[in-house]
C-alpha cells in the first residue's frame, strides 16, 4: 500500500481536478488521477480498483456529470467497501471524502452515499475553491499550510456604460454593393446611477466590404487565441 490519494471525478471536471492536484503536489502529497496514471493496454477496471483500495485516502469530486458517471459510481462503491473493510480490521485511516461542486442539490448525494458523510461544499463564486481547500486539507488529516491565503473578493467599482441600440436592421443593395443599415440610438448610463442621456435616433449604415468581412472573420475564428502566437502582431 502506497501513500497516494485517489481522486475520482468526471472527465467534464478535469480543470477543477487539475487545480486540486497541483495544490496537493505543491504540499508534498501524491494524488492519483486516472488521466495521468493510466496508459494504453492497462486493464482498466482492475487497475482502478487496485488503486482505489491501495490509496491512503479517497477523494471524489461530485458534480452533476459525476453523479451520472458509471465509473465514478463504481469507484465510490469500491472506496466505501474498502473503508468498511479497514474499519472492520480496526484501521480507521482510510477516509472517503466528497467535495461537492456548485449546483449539486444535497438530496442527489444519496445516489452515491447510502449513509451520508459530512460533505465539503464548494461555494459558487471566485473564492469558493480557495475557501474549500483548508477543509480538504483538514479532512485529509493534513496541517493547514502556513502559506495558504484564502482569496479575498474584489469589489468591482461602478462603471459608466455607453450603449448603442440598433433597431430595424436590414441589408440593402445599392449599385451591387451590400450595406447593413439600422436605426441607431446612443445612450449614456453614468456610473453613479444618475439620469441616463440618450441621443436622437439616426440612420446608421455600414459597408460590408472585404475589409469589414475580414475583420469579422478574424474576430470569429481567431480572437479567442489573441494575443498568443502570431496574433500578438495584430
Amino acid at each position: 500500500m502506497d501513500q497516494h490519494i485517489f481522486i475520482s471525478h468526471s472527465s467534464q471536471n478535469d480543470d477543477v481536478v487539475k487545480k486540486l492536484r497541483e495544490t496537493l503536489e505543491l504540499h508534498g502529497q501524491l494524488p492519483w488521477v486516472d488521466s495521468r496514471q493510466l496508459t494504453g493496454g492497462d486493464a482498466l477496471a482492475a487497475t482502478l480498483e487496485q488503486s482505489v483500495r491501495g490509496a491512503r485516502h479517497f477523494l471524489v469530486i461530485i458534480s452533476i456529470e459525476a453523479l451520472s458517471s458509471e465509473w465514478v459510481q463504481r469507484e465510490v462503491r469500491w472506496a466505501l467497501d474498502e473503508a468498511q473493510r479497514r474499519n472492520d480490521d480496526y484501521d480507521d485511516g482510510y477516509k472517503v471524502i466528497s467535495v461537492v461542486l456548485p449546483h449539486v442539490q444535497p438530496g442527489l448525494l444519496k445516489l452515491l452515499f447510502p449513509s451520508e458523510p459530512l460533505h465539503i461544499f464548494v461555494a459558487d463564486g471566485p473564492t469558493g475553491w480557495s475557501e474549500a481547500m483548508p477543509k480538504i486539507f483538514a479532512a485529509l488529516g493534513m496541517a493547514l499550510p502556513t502559506d495558504w491565503e484564502t482569496a479575498a473578493p474584489v469589489e468591482a467599482a461602478p462603471l459608466a456604460e455607453l450603449v448603442l441600440k440598433l433597431t430595424d436592421p436590414h441589408i440593402v443593395n445599392t449599385d451591387g454593393v451590400r450595406r447593413a443599415t439600422a436605426t441607431a440610438e446612443l445612450t449614456y448610463n453614468p456610473a453613479d446611477r444618475g439620469r441616463e442621456i440618450s441621443s436622437l435616433r439616426y440612420k446608421f449604415r455600414a459597408p460590408l466590404g472585404p475589409v469589414e468581412l475580414e475583420e469579422i472573420r478574424w474576430y470569429i475564428e481567431n480572437y479567442y487565441r489573441w494575443p498568443a502566437g502570431v496574433f500578438k502582431e495584430r
